[in-house]
């Protein structure tokens, strides 16, 4: 078995367009009856406007719901969840790939107008022929292929929004700061009580809040790194 990311620019298609706005966006979840369409997807665009105008007026998108918006932490761009509805003209990538029986593993990601698959593959044959399928919908490129299968533990991207949205403001401007000033390098460039100083409070308090940040994420990361452990 190996695993390869596999890209396609699909021609005269929306996710073609929204490489003009340095898109990237995941797919989370599509269902296809007959040729209805709905998906969820992600993004994170220069131009969230122009992005949603792109979508919207694509004679196959019928209708789009934001879904929420919010600025990425660099504050240049815009990150969006979507729910998207409409008809579609022909089969899309993924609906030819999963009916000639390939077997795609996670979220189908848009990177610079490309719709790229992880595909669970037998050989290289097979690998030729998901490249000859999605050849009929423009220029294909292959990104990374894996000699043999591995087993990838991440988590849902449900969980990553609970454990990010469960750590407090101040406990996330300390990390914040923490980090910016070397906090967690070794030999480390600050001390605690530096920390506690910039952020107006005491040097106890400045501990906790890091104690409590670190085990909230450390109890969370580390099931998934002894589920992906090789021993």
């Amino acid at each position: 078995m190996l695993t390869a990311k596999v890209c396609v620019r699909f021609e005269n298609d929306w996710t073609e367009e929204l490489r003009r706005y340095n898109v990237f966006g995941e797919f989370l979840a599509s269902t296809f009856r007959n040729r209805r369409y709905i998906g969820l997807m992600t993004l994170e665009t220069d131009d969230f406007g122009a992005t949603r105008e792109v979508i919207e007026n694509h004679p196959d998108i019928e209708t789009v719901d934001v879904v929420e918006t919010y600025d990425s932490a660099s504050g240049s761009r815009t990150v969006a969840t979507l729910f998207l509805r409409g008809t579609l003209s022909q089969f899309s990538p993924l609906q030819t790939l999963m009916y000639e029986g390939f077997l795609p593993l996670g979220p189908t990601k848009l990177e610079d107008g490309c719709e790229c698959f992880d595909l669970l593959l037998e050989s290289r044959d097979e690998l030729a022929d998901a490249t000859a399928i999605l050849g009929e919908f423009g220029n294909v490129h292959i990104e990374r292929i894996s000699r043999e299968f591995r087993r990838e533990i991440t988590p849902s991207a449900a969980e990553w929004q609970e454990l990010l949205a469960s750590i407090p403001k101040r406990q996330r401007e300390l990390l914040n700061l923490a980090l910016d000033a070397g906090y967690f390098d070794i030999p480390r460039e600050v001390t605690l009580e530096e920390l506690a100083d910039e952020m107006d409070i005491t040097k106890t308090t400045a501990s906790n809040h890091l104690r409590k940040a670190e085990r909230r994420i450390m109890s969370f990361l580390i099931r998934y790194i002894d589920l992906a452990s090789n021993d």
